[in-house]
């Protein structure tokens, strides 16, 4: 969970704020209304992650701080994309399955009669 500090003032926060507005803005339904402490929450969300992908790169010994130096530390998110989808796969696996079990279950009461 992101803690949004009740006095943070938009010079406090890692990226432009006015950037991030734009980008929820543009994704934003018409009469979709976002609350300020979305903004900060995300930019500070952002920030924090940047932070940890920063910090996993600069620990190489390397002399230059290569591509594969971020592809390696970003690979976490990366991942939980991969895991997200998965999940969304065997879910409709699942459902799938559970009308297969349904219909097969009509026809064995059907046979009974």
């Amino acid at each position: 969970m992101v803690e949004v500090p009740e006095d943070i003032e938009i010079e406090d926060l890692p990226f432009t704020h006015a950037r991030i507005k734009r980008m929820i803005r543009d994704e934003a339904s018409d009469g979709q209304y976002v609350r300020g402490n979305v903004y900060y929450g995300l930019n500070l969300l952002l920030g924090q992650i940047a932070e940890e992908i920063i910090s996993s790169m600069m620990e190489t010994e390397a002399a230059y701080v290569e591509k594969h130096h971020l592809d390696h530390a970003a690979r976490k998110y990366e991942k939980v994309e991969n895991i997200i989808k998965e999940k969304e796969r065997v879910s409709r696996k699942l459902e799938a399955l559970s009308a297969d079990i349904e219909k097969l279950s009509r026809e064995v009461q059907q046979s009974d009669l």
